[in-house]
């Protein structure tokens, strides 16, 4: 009977939001032993956002991984891989999905690294200081595109993309990230389509 009643539901959520106004971008923060424990999770998520119409997501990993479990799953997941850490930046596989795994790199970090850059090509003078504008800056970032939606577990906030989510939207849920189901996300799309994107106006 529980089984028929999550079919129903799962169902009736689908004719709401699939088909509408789905986030080009959703990022998530995650911790390192939550990516670790549920790759599976990492890897389901990322073909419920394909389905659904979602081209790019992100995995704010709050700590250190070792490069070896990180390509291990990376290699897994279905889409586009970049693995971007402060030194480097690896790509995995192919698809119609980006997926970004962000391993701790801070947002305060990658914008005095946009800065520097900025700096060091107006004293070179390969710009000039009228040029530096908002678009230089977005250059510089090491994700340029702006997550629409960031997911968190609980009310952990991090610094990570503070520049690309200035205007983005945050759905909190209680449960662990293991514990997140497919209606979850489809009321996470849900309650994206409802609420009106002022982009700070």
């Amino acid at each position: 009977m529980l089984n028929l009643i999550y079919r129903v539901y799962r169902q009736k959520l689908e004719h709401e939001v699939i088909g509408k106004r789905v986030p080009a971008h959703i990022m998530v923060v995650i911790s390192p032993q939550e990516f670790l424990e549920n790759t599976d999770k990492v890897v389901e998520f990322v073909e419920w956002c394909r389905q659904a119409g979602v081209r790019e997501v992100t995995y704010a990993v709050d700590g250190d991984l070792s490069t070896d479990d990180i390509s291990r799953i990376a290699r897994r997941i279905p889409g586009r891989v970049r693995v971007i850490s402060r030194d480097s930046t690896d790509e995995f596989g192919e698809g119609n999905v980006r997926v970004n795994i962000n391993l701790g790199v801070r947002g305060r970090e990658e914008i005095l690294e946009a800065v520097r850059s900025l700096a060091r090509d107006v004293i070179e003078g390969k710009l000039e200081p009228d040029s530096v504008n908002e678009d230089e800056i977005g250059k510089r970032l090491k994700i340029r595109s702006e997550p629409d939606v960031i997911i968190r577990a609980g009310l952990r906030a991090r610094d990570f993309l503070i520049w690309q989510g200035i205007y983005s939207e945050h759905v909190f849920f209680d449960s662990d990230w293991k514990n997140l189901r497919y209606i979850d996300f489809l009321r996470i799309l849900r309650e994206y389509q409802k609420r009106e994107r002022r982009y700070g106006r």
